[in-house]
């Protein structure tokens, strides 16, 4: 705590801020008035049971009281806090009145014309701007994923109220396309949140590759089945399962092969090259060619473009090869070659 003299002008300047008489600070205090004069004449210093009381009721802190200076940083960081909580809760109040602007006419209307069809769409939109726009700012804690999760949910909602107004069949589709593509772009952003990185710290791409296949596959079923017939599915499961394949071939070469970068990009274009080829005698063969037909046939320019393909790929792989081996070489230490 500073010395008395510093200390006793401290509290006197905070006390003649408020307007306050030594009486008033003694009255307020429960202390004789003389008390509070050697406070402030450096006399005396104020009993430790006094400290908290005194703050009080000069609105100061206790670090500013032993230190007998006002502490700007924690003012302004109050302060800061106390505008944006007067932010909030002006901002909430007018939005609140701007979606009540929007519902209760709305719900007059449709009640006034026999039904409440379109009034559902209109508040499932408006719960779904409240997420984007209302659970960012009210949220304390973790607002990314909070706002990923109203948003979704009242999304799904949302197609809900479309489908039952529309009479559509659409939301099983729509849904699944939606979760594939929050999939794609926001799962890896939550994996790293705190609350999972623990549990999934050496998993996270396995976790994300296997939910896009399975969200892919499942648009692929439903969709098949629903808009076309077996053969549709079995075109369509075909086609996936060979995207899909090579997609986690690069995957796995990439995440776990401890090798250097130029080799890890060279098997890379190697899968490619199986894939090309892979797809290339399936699809012939899938529509009945023979093996001999499949390995002979040509273009109408007398062109092979599968092979054109191939070997272009083929080519940058050995290039890559031959990169990662030159770097290894240089990256060894002296003492190693």
């Amino acid at each position: 705590m500073e010395d008395k003299i510093t200390l006793g002008k401290f509290i006197q300047s905070k006390r003649k801020e408020l307007g306050l008489s030594q009486k008033d600070l003694a009255k307020e205090l429960y202390v004789t008035e003389s008390a509070v004069s050697k406070w402030e004449r450096g006399v005396s210093y104020p009993d430790i049971t006094m400290i908290s009381g005194l703050c009080r009721v000069l609105g100061i802190s206790e670090h500013e009281l032993c230190t007998a200076s006002e502490d700007n940083q924690q003012r302004e960081a109050e302060f800061m806090a106390r505008s944006y909580k007067s932010f909030v809760r002006g901002y909430t109040i007018i939005t609140g009145i701007g979606y009540l602007a929007a519902i209760i006419p709305s719900f007059i209307y449709n009640v006034a014309h026999g039904g409440i069809g379109w009034f559902m769409v209109l508040i499932t939109s408006l719960m779904l701007t409240f997420s984007f726009i209302n659970v960012p700012v009210l949220v304390k804690k973790n607002r990314a994923l909070w706002t990923l999760g109203s948003a979704t949910v009242s999304l799904m909602l949302l197609y809900v109220a479309g489908c039952v107004y529309s009479h559509g069949d659409w939301f099983v589709m729509a849904t699944l396309g939606t979760l594939l593509g929050e999939a794609i772009i926001f799962l890896p952003f939550v994996l790293r949140s705190e609350q999972l990185e623990k549990y999934v710290r050496n998993c996270k791409g396995l976790i994300c590759m296997a939910a896009d296949s399975v969200l892919t596959f499942a648009c692929v079923i439903y969709g098949t089945l629903k808009y076309g017939d077996v053969v549709d599915l079995r075109d369509g499961m075909l086609a996936t399962v060979a995207c899909v394949a090579l997609v986690w071939a690069v995957f796995l070469i990439i995440r776990y092969l401890k090798v250097n970068g130029f080799f890890k990009c060279a098997l890379c274009f190697a899968a490619s090259v199986v894939w090309v080829a892979a797809m290339t005698v399936l699809s012939n063969a899938w529509n009945g060619m023979k093996l001999s037909e499949i390995v002979s046939v040509k273009g109408a320019d007398n062109s092979r473009y599968d092979v054109i393909v191939c070997l272009c790929l083929a080519g940058v792989a050995a290039v890559l090869a031959i990169a990662g081996a030159v770097y290894k070489f240089v990256r060894k230490k002296p003492q190693d070659r």
